[in-house]
């Protein structure tokens, strides 16, 4: 029995695992959105929701908690790391949008298409997108068109009042407006 074993092993080694769910989480927070296998996208969830609660802390702590969590991935190139941008990417980014939720940060999609190489199921692991970012949702168009009635009510009633406000008035016809020398436009007749 496997009592006090929690998590998936992956099909892989401890050491190995540990790796592979730090470049998941990495890739996840560089990019919001991944494609990967359900259970890796099972595994990874509770990495990518853990980093974002420790920075919602908002103190030193939770940040080492994190660069331990992801590890210390330095490049070549002198003054990179991949880490360093990635905790910068958390603070700027996610924990403003998930200041006020509780948990539960990221989504999972399974996709029909399966994997060409194996036939493994796929999925697309993301974080939540930002409310304010949504475009075209149901939300949004009902707030719209209740919006538009009370803009022309309260035209109506500036008016009413004697307040002209934004209103413009209505463009003369293109039959009365002369054209510079004077004479009004020709008509033109009906080729039968």
């Amino acid at each position: 029995m496997r009592h006090l074993h929690t998590g998936r092993k992956l099909g892989v080694a401890p050491h190995h695992r540990k790796a592979l769910l730090r470049n998941l989480t990495l890739a996840l927070i560089e990019r919001e959105a991944i494609q990967t296998t359900p259970a890796r996208a099972k595994e990874i969830r509770w990495f990518a929701d853990r980093v974002v609660t420790l920075a919602k802390r908002g103190d030193v702590h939770g940040r080492r908690h994190i660069v331990k969590l992801l590890g210390s991935t330095e490049t070549k190139v002198p003054g990179q790391n991949r880490i360093r941008t990635a905790v910068d990417r958390i603070y700027t980014l996610l924990v403003p949008r998930f200041k006020d939720r509780p948990g539960g940060y990221t989504q999972i999609f399974r996709l029909a298409p399966r994997r060409a190489g194996d036939n493994a199921e796929m999925c697309l692991m993301r974080y939540l997108p930002d409310e304010n970012e949504k475009k075209g949702g149901a939300k949004d168009k009902g707030a719209k068109a209740k919006a538009k009635p009370e803009k022309k009510a309260d035209k109506k009633i500036e008016a009413a009042a004697g307040k002209p406000g934004k209103v413009k008035e209505k463009a003369a016809p293109q039959d009365k407006v002369e054209d510079k020398k004077g004479a009004k436009p020709k008509k033109k007749e009906k080729e039968g």
